[in-house]
């Protein structure tokens, strides 16, 4: 199960990482772990629940996927200002990435129970955005979903059509 789970999570974060490399790189195709032709991107450190060997591009891809799932920026979980040459990304001083941490966890192990109770390739996985919505705390219960149309003009499940 543990096998399952650690490869889960190289799967997602080369996948996500991937994407965020090509979508670095300088109009070539060369990516060199610089933005903007400037200094390379220091090597990331306390990675605690991502695998401590990703490069940078790939914690980027996977950090971009928390900002929209969220809806929020790197500051909210991180000692970060944009610009500033004083941010820490590596600090465990905010409460949010403490937290990011947990729920990191928490959707890994579902995800890991999925995948051998579901053992199928395009099974649906959970991720930040499946409570989350784009929202920092997420709305409980979830907002309901607009109404399906089946055949005919009345909502799916056989449920008469609003007045």
């Amino acid at each position: 199960m543990r096998v399952t789970r650690i490869v889960g999570i190289i799967t997602i974060a080369v996948l996500i990482g991937s994407i965020a490399w090509a979508q670095d790189a300088p109009a070539g195709g060369q990516g060199g772990g610089r933005r903007g032709g400037g200094a390379p991107m220091p090597a990331p450190t306390n990675l605690q629940v991502l695998p401590k060997d990703m490069t940078t591009p790939q914690v980027f891809g996977v950090m971009r996927t928390f900002n929209t799932g969220l809806g929020v920026n790197c500051g909210y979980c991180h000692v970060w200002e944009q610009g500033s040459s004083t941010n820490d990304m590596a600090a465990d001083t905010k409460a949010p990435k403490l937290i990011a941490r947990v729920m990191m966890q928490m959707t890994n192990d579902i995800n890991a129970k999925l995948a051998s109770a579901i053992q199928k390739p395009d099974r649906v996985t959970v991720e930040c955005a499946t409570c989350h919505r784009g929202q920092a705390i997420p709305v409980n219960p979830p907002p309901p979903a607009p109404p399906q149309r089946g055949g005919g003009g009345a909502p799916a499940g056989g449920a008469p059509a609003p007045q």
